[in-house]
C-alpha cells in the first residue's frame, strides 16, 4: 500500500470498487453528507428567499393591470366597474399616480366628499415625495371640489342625550365630539339611526344633493317596554300545575280542577273552572273549561306585565325628525362693508347761485342774464375715495338655494360725501358660492373740486351764440369754492359673489352662514355716472 493509499484508508472503508468512477462519486458524495447531514431547512430557507423575493413583483404586475383595466373602463364610462378596479390595485400597491386616479374615478362618480378626502391624501403624499407639481394639482381639485361638497349637521339635543346613545351614518358611528357639526358627505340616500340600552332605536333616511346644507336632529328615544324586565307571577306555578291534570279529564272522567290559581295579571281567573264531573262527557267539558280558564289567566299575566311599565305605554312613539327645511322661511343677513366709491357727476349745484351772471347774444345785442337752480351749474372733477358702511338683506327663502327680498348698501366716504341705495334683490346658493343681482335706486353725495358755472342759451337763440348750448357765468376770481358737495339720485344695480366661510345650519334662530361678499355696483346718475366696489363680512340667518 503506497502512502496515498494509506491517507485514503483513514477516511473512507476500503471497497474493491473504490477506484472505479462510481466509486469515486461515491466517496464525494460521502464526504458531502459529512459536512451537511440535515440539507432540509437550508432548502426551505432558499424557497422562503425566493418567494418574498417574487412575491412583491407579482403584486406589482397585478396593481398595474388593474390600473389599466380601471383607465380603460373609466373612458367608456364604466364607472361603477372602474372605480373598484383602480382601488384594488391602490390596495396592491400605493402609489400616487393611482390615487389620483382613484380620486378622478370617484369626481366622475359622483362620491364628491370621497375624492375630495382622497385629493388631500394625495396632497400629502405628493409633498413626502417632494413632487411640488402634483401637490399643487391636488390641492387645486381639492380646492375646486370643496365648493359642491354636500354637508350634513348631525344635531342632539340635550333631552334626547341618553346614557349610552349611539348615533350611527350609513351604519358607521358618529363620535360625540362630531355632533353638531357639519361634515362633507357624498351626495345620495343616507341613513342615520340612534339607539341606547333601554329605548327604542330610531332611523330616518335623508337624501342630499351637491351642495346641500342639511340638518338632522335626532328625537328623545322613546322607552322600550319589550326590554324591561317582567317579574314572575307569585301563582304562576300553581297555574301549570292545575292545567296538567285538566289535559288528561277526558280520558279519566274524573274530577275536574277546581278554581284555578289566580292569574299574574287579574289574580281571579284561574286554571280552570270546571266543577266536579263524573263521567267522560263532563269530564270532557270541565277539561274544555278548564283549558279557557287557563288561557284568561294567561291574558291576566300579559296585562299584568303591561301595566307594570305604564312609562312605556304613556311616552308617545318618536316621530320620524327630517332634516330642517327652510323654504319658505324668513331670511335676515347684516354685514359691515367698505371699499371704493367712485363718482363721476360732473353737474350740479353747491348752493345760491342767484349772486353770479352771465351773458349770451339777442337779437337786439347782448343780454347778461341772472343766475338761478334752473338756468345755472356749477361742473365737478371725478371724485374717487374709501367708504365704510354696510349691507343689509331682509327677505324670503322660496327654497333653499333660492332667496328673494330688499337689500341696502349704504356707507359715508371719507372726504366728504355718502352712498344710500336699496331695492330688490335675488340670491341663488351654487354650493359654497352665493350669486345675487341687485336692482337699486340711490342718492349719492360727493365733495369734489368746483370747475366753474355755467349757464344755459335758451334753444330759440342757440344759433346767434355760434351753436352754444351754454356758456360760462361771469365769477370774480375767488368767488368760487374750491371745492362743494355735489348731489344726486343715481339708478343702476348691484352684483352679489359671496363666499361661504362657515355654515352652521340647524333648527335653532341661529341657523346660517359667515359671508364674505363683493358688491360691485353701477349706476347711472342725473348727471354722470358712480361706481362702488365694496366688500363685506356678514352673517346671513335662515
Amino acid at each position: 500500500m503506497n502512502r496515498q493509499d494509506a491517507d485514503n484508508a483513514d477516511t473512507v472503508p476500503s471497497f474493491p470498487w473504490r477506484s472505479s468512477r462510481l466509486g469515486g462519486r461515491f466517496q464525494e458524495a460521502a464526504r458531502c453528507s459529512r459536512r451537511s447531514r440535515h440539507p432540509w431547512p437550508r432548502v426551505a430557507g432558499v424557497a422562503l428567499a425566493l418567494a418574498l423575493a417574487v412575491s412583491p413583483g407579482v403584486a406589482f404586475a397585478q396593481a398595474d393591470a388593474l390600473l389599466d383595466q380601471g383607465k380603460q373602463l373609466m373612458k367608456k364610462g364604466k364607472l361603477a366597474e372602474a372605480c373598484p378596479k383602480i382601488e384594488e390595485s391602490y390596495r396592491l400597491s400605493p402609489r400616487s399616480a393611482t390615487l389620483l386616479a382613484l380620486a378622478t374615478c370617484h369626481e366622475k362618480q359622483g362620491k364628491l366628499a370621497t375624492a375630495w378626502a382622497e385629493y388631500i391624501d394625495l396632497g400629502a403624499a405628493a409633498r413626502k415625495e417632494g413632487n411640488k407639481r402634483l401637490e399643487a394639482d391636488a390641492k387645486a381639485r381639492g380646492a375646486k371640489l370643496e365648493l359642491r361638497l354636500p354637508r350634513l349637521t348631525l344635531n342632539v339635543p340635550r333631552a334626547a342625550a341618553v346614557e349610552g346613545l349611539e348615533v350611527t351614518l350609513d351604519g358607521a358611528p358618529v363620535d360625540s365630539a362630531a355632533w353638531g357639526q357639519a361634515r362633507p358627505i357624498d351626495p345620495g340616500e343616507h341613513k342615520v339611526s340612534a339607539s341606547a340600552p333601554g329605548r327604542r332605536r330610531w332611523e330616518l333616511s335623508v337624501t342630499i344633493k351637491r351642495g346641500d346644507r342639511k340638518a338632522v336632529a335626532v328625537p328623545a328615544l322613546a322607552k322600550d317596554g319589550s326590554s324591561a324586565p317582567v317579574p314572575a307571577p307569585a301563582a304562576d306555578a300553581p297555574a301549570k300545575e292545575a292545567a296538567s291534570p285538566v289535559a288528561a279529564a277526558p280520558d279519566k272522567g274524573g274530577t275536574a280542577p277546581g278554581k284555578g290559581a289566580a292569574g299574574a295579571g287579574k289574580g281571579a281567573a284561574g286554571a280552570g273552572k270546571g266543577a266536579a264531573a263524573a263521567g267522560p262527557g263532563k269530564g270532557a267539558a270541565g277539561a274544555r273549561k278548564g283549558a279557557a280558564g287557563a288561557e284568561e289567566g294567561a291574558a291576566g299575566a300579559e296585562e299584568g306585565a303591561a301595566s307594570a311599565t305604564p312609562d312605556a305605554a304613556e311616552e308617545p312613539e318618536p316621530t320620524r325628525a327630517a332634516a330642517p327645511k327652510h323654504s319658505g322661511t324668513f331670511v335676515l343677513e347684516a354685514g359691515l362693508a367698505g371699499g371704493a366709491l367712485i363718482g363721476l357727476i360732473d353737474a350740479g349745484s353747491f348752493g345760491d347761485l342767484s349772486t353770479y351772471s352771465y351773458s349770451y347774444n339777442v337779437r337786439e345785442g347782448e343780454l347778461i342774464a341772472p343766475c338761478d337752480d334752473e338756468v345755472c351749474h356749477a361742473s365737478f372733477d371725478p371724485a374717487i375715495g374709501p367708504f365704510a358702511g354696510g349691507t343689509a338683506f331682509a327677505g324670503i327663502a322660496l327654497s333653499e338655494e333660492l332667496h328673494l327680498g330688499i337689500r341696502a348698501l349704504g356707507g359715508y366716504r371719507f372726504g366728504g360725501g355718502y352712498l344710500l341705495a336699496g331695492g330688490p334683490s335675488a340670491s341663488m346658493r351654487f354650493g359654497r358660492l352665493w350669486l345675487g343681482l341687485s336692482g337699486l335706486a340711490a342718492a349719492v353725495g360727493q365733495n369734489a373740486k368746483v370747475t366753474g358755472v355755467k349757464g344755459e342759451i335758451p334753444s330759440d337763440l342757440v344759433g346767434l351764440n355760434y351753436g352754444r348750448t351754454e356758456v360760462n357765468v361771469n365769477a370774480r376770481e375767488g368767488s368760487l369754492p374750491e371745492t362743494a358737495l355735489v348731489q344726486t339720485l343715481a339708478f343702476g344695480g348691484s352684483v352679489e359673489v359671496s363666499l361661504v366661510l362657515a355654515d352652521w345650519p340647524s333648527s335653532s334662530w341661529t341657523s346660517g352662514a359667515l359671508l364674505l361678499s363683493a358688491w360691485p355696483t353701477f349706476m347711472k346718475g342725473l348727471d354722470g355716472f358712480v361706481i362702488a366696489a365694496p366688500v363685506s363680512l356678514g352673517y346671513r340667518f335662515y
